[in-house]
């Protein structure tokens, strides 16, 4: 089957929202991840009127499609007040610097419980991922599956379904994480465990929720709960796990971003040639 494929990377906003547009412009990406904010703080920063133009500008010439990730500190799931109310201000914050830039999907972190269990989880989660969406329009959530670390609400698609439901179907997206997937314990690394996983999406979700791939190999082994990103087939996954992967996918979405570090053991050159390498084999197309 031939595919068109858009891939990029999670780049820096540092000095002005529009750096982020120009490293994609300039490497040729098809699309790209950033924060539109501080991801490490509570308060929200604003973005001027001539940064968003030059964003603007510069995603018009590139082509690429701008997905932006929401602050660290968010928790949807909390069962704290504070939390709670810091978490809404932020993630309306975020959706009104993503509308701002004409930025679609803002991808969120749907959080821990911090010990409440998974009852409280799906309550709070709910409401407050509602409310945000009812007082803030224009910006598609989009709820990221997690590794299942300790007291973490979402790591698998049939509770992402159970948010979804509460919430209103139509009224947010899914983003697939293939780190936390396979920390979680989904064997992607194994064609049989990449077609277990989509007939979980599928059947859960829905194939058309899934609008964005975090493509990301695991530095830790199957089931680890780790979140741990590591450099394209150089992981747990591996190029073979890639490579059965994307034969095996049945996702809408032709969006990939990658998380992946930079260090002695790969940057995002090594990573990109690594993907497309990858998708090459597998016969498909890219944007």
């Amino acid at each position: 089957m031939q595919r068109k494929i858009r891939l990029g990377f999670h780049v820096s906003m540092q000095g002005s929202v529009a750096n982020a547009a120009q490293e994609a412009l300039s490497n040729g990406y098809g699309t790209f991840q950033m924060f539109v904010t501080n991801p490490r703080s509570w308060a929200i920063g604003e973005i001027n009127g001539n940064d968003s133009l030059m964003f603007k500008e510069l995603v018009r010439k590139s082509h690429a499609m701008p997905f932006a990730h929401a602050s660290y500190l968010c928790n949807p799931s909390s069962p704290k007040d504070d939390i709670h109310r810091k978490t809404i201000s932020s993630l309306k914050g975020n959706m009104e610097n993503c509308a701002r830039l004409g930025i679609r999907y803002l991808v969120i972190h749907i959080g821990s419980h911090l010990g409440a269990g998974h009852v409280a989880a799906l309550r709070n989660s709910a409401e407050t991922i509602s409310h945000v969406i009812d007082t803030t329009s224009g910006v598609e959530l989009l709820l990221e599956n997690s590794a299942g670390y300790t007291n973490s609400f979402g790591s698998d698609f049939k509770e992402i379904a159970k948010i979804m439901d509460e919430i209103g179907r139509e009224k947010v997206g899914v983003c697939l994480d293939t780190c936390h997937a396979y920390a979680y314990g989904y064997d992607i690394a194994t064609a049989a465990g990449t077609a277990a996983l989509m007939d979980e999406i599928e059947q859960a979700v829905g194939m058309r929720s899934v609008k964005l791939v975090h493509l990301n190999d695991s530095k830790y082994q199957l089931g680890s709960h780790l979140d741990r990103h590591w450099h394209i087939g150089k992981g747990h996954i591996g190029r073979q796990g890639f490579i059965d992967f994307f034969r095996n996918m049945r996702l809408k979405t032709d969006c990939f971003v990658m998380e992946t570090p930079e260090d002695e053991y790969g940057d995002r050159e090594s990573d990109m040639r690594a993907a497309l390498s990858i998708i090459e084999e597998t016969r498909l197309g890219r944007v």
